[in-house]
């Protein structure tokens, strides 16, 4: 009997999504409050596992590839590991902030509660907050932390992510219909060519080591794969599994309930992913567009408790959570003043890779869909950074990115084939030399210099350039290199603090359904 590899790993997915919210409801509302909301996505949950079947190709296919299996879990655990997570090697300058959420969840009781003091001026400052933020994916981790150490969080949260990336790349497999190694070099080549511009602009040295990266502005950016895995591990991972459970066959009646997770998780995301909800929503839509009787007709399809009740209650209480965060409330709408450095920008981005699959997806919806999400999105701004562009993207690059799979499988001779390879291989070598080469290169530089004499053999050459390298090992002999780290949110250096925080007292979440700090 073939066992039901897929079935199991499709709940898995499911409930990778779904647990950070259930720590999230048991642990930081109120007991009535953790009740209900509980109990609403626990019966949603049963409802949908009960209608979950393990495809028996799947199955087939994937026990067909054992052995390549083994080594692609290895593989995907290297690359983890030099993405910083867990505290391990080399970290880039965004975990200055994650490090610092992350260890006030653990350090601190929930809900996080601060007292804003320090920060003269400031909206904040001498107001009693409570850490508002899309914190989903860290919950997990670090409740077991708060039971095993710190220490045990950190490797938690090594370990959720290693899951996440073998559960998404799983249902890559699933949808490709293939679980070959072409599966890892798709998912962690995948992206942009927009670090040629930087280069282009700056020098390797700056690009490197993170400056001057964003050379076309804060709104034009995208990233690759392996960026988004690097520097926004929280929101792209929860988003890449949701769109992957919708888009590999699954039920229109969990549609909206496993989305909700997305707006929990990912909230950006969420955004982007919603005009491709409507095109499943319509895409399969049985009669008349004029007759109401079949619009009728087809919106009872949505209806079911999970969608109605159990995306409901997600969705109202993160609501609630999220909107009294005032850095989220910045939007505008921005023309963009240099038209060259736009169509370059989205040439780079992901106009070139659209061109070349151009003549196959010419008749697809789905392909005119991502393209026209990707266009407008530039001309927006959320908050004062790149959050809006930059994650908003995520779910329209993804999917561009299965179409890009699909183009490699069916269309097997051409130019334009080896066109995108070319791009593919490009993407992949780039964007692997600037995040996990950069990893490696900072990781080994500290671990030679704080645990061997190696500085001292290079200042005793007699090469003035070995001794100039000497000197710089010794300089960064008592200095921590890889590992960046505020300590807490509230540390007097962190000048965007309003971006996960909130102030309690305007707070309906907080005064209705929050659990209060013991006196």
């Amino acid at each position: 009997m073939t066992p039901k590899i897929d079935g199991l790993l499709t709940r898995l997915s499911i409930l990778f999504v779904a647990i950070p919210y259930l720590v999230f409801t048991t642990c930081w509302l109120n007991i009535p409050s953790a009740i209900g909301f509980s109990g609403v996505v626990l019966v949603s949950l049963f409802l949908v596992f009960k209608n979950i079947h393990s495809d028996t190709s799947v199955d087939a296919l994937f026990l067909n590839q054992k052995k390549s299996i083994y080594w692609m879990l290895g593989i995907i655990i290297i690359w983890i590991f030099f993405s910083g997570i867990g505290s391990y090697t080399f970290q880039n300058t965004d975990h200055l902030y994650r490090n610092a959420i992350f260890r006030d969840l653990v350090k601190t009781p929930w809900p996080v509660i601060y007292k804003v003091e320090g920060f003269e001026g400031h909206i904040l400052d001498g107001k009693t907050t409570m850490m508002t933020y899309y914190l989903g994916y860290y919950l997990p981790a670090a409740a077991l932390g708060k039971i095993f150490g710190f220490g045990f969080a950190k490797f938690s949260l090594f370990l959720w992510t290693v899951i996440g990336t073998v559960l998404v790349t799983y249902q890559i497999g699933k949808f490709l219909k293939t679980f070959s190694f072409k599966i890892l070099l798709l998912f962690f080549g995948w992206g942009t060519l927009f670090f040629i511009g930087a280069l282009y602009k700056y020098s390797f040295y700056e690009v490197i080591n993170e400056q001057n990266y964003l050379w076309a502005g804060m709104r034009l950016y995208a990233d690759s794969n392996l960026g988004l895995i690097y520097w926004t591990f929280n929101q792209s991972l929860p988003a890449w599994i949701i769109i992957l459970l919708i888009f590999n066959q699954g039920s229109i009646k969990n549609m909206w309930f496993l989305s909700s997770f997305c707006f929990f998780l990912s909230p950006f995301a969420f955004v982007g992913l919603i005009p491709f909800l409507l095109y499943i929503s319509v895409k399969d839509f049985e009669g008349s567009l004029a007759s109401a009787a079949d619009w009728q007709k087809n919106l009872k399809l949505h209806f079911s408790f999970q969608n109605l009740i159990g995306a409901g209650s997600v969705s109202i209480l993160n609501l609630l959570y999220l909107s009294t965060n005032q850095a989220g409330k910045f939007f505008q709408l921005l023309p963009n003043a240099n038209l060259k450095i736009w169509i370059v920008f989205i040439l780079l981005s992901w106009g070139l890779i659209a061109v070349f699959i151009l003549p196959k997806y010419k008749k697809e919806p789905l392909f005119w869909l991502i393209v026209g999400v990707l266009i407008p999105l530039p001309f927006f701004q959320q908050g004062y950074g790149i959050d809006f562009p930059g994650r908003v993207s995520i779910p329209a690059l993804f999917l561009l990115m299965l179409l890009v799979g699909k183009y490699l499988r069916e269309v097997k001779t051409g130019v334009l084939r080896i066109a995108v390879l070319a791009y593919l291989a490009v993407s992949a070598i780039g964007h692997n030399v600037i995040e996990t080469g950069r990893s490696m290169a900072m990781t080994g530089i500290e671990n030679i210099s704080h645990n061997t004499n190696f500085d001292d053999v290079l200042q005793a050459s007699s090469t003035p350039t070995l001794q100039k390298m000497g000197d710089a090992l010794e300089d960064i002999k008592d200095e921590n290199i890889c590992i960046k780290d505020f300590g807490t949110v509230l540390n007097p250096k962190n000048e965007v603090i309003w971006n996960y925080m909130a102030d309690i007292e305007h707070s309906y979440f907080y005064k209705w359904f929050a659990k209060k700090p013991t006196q």
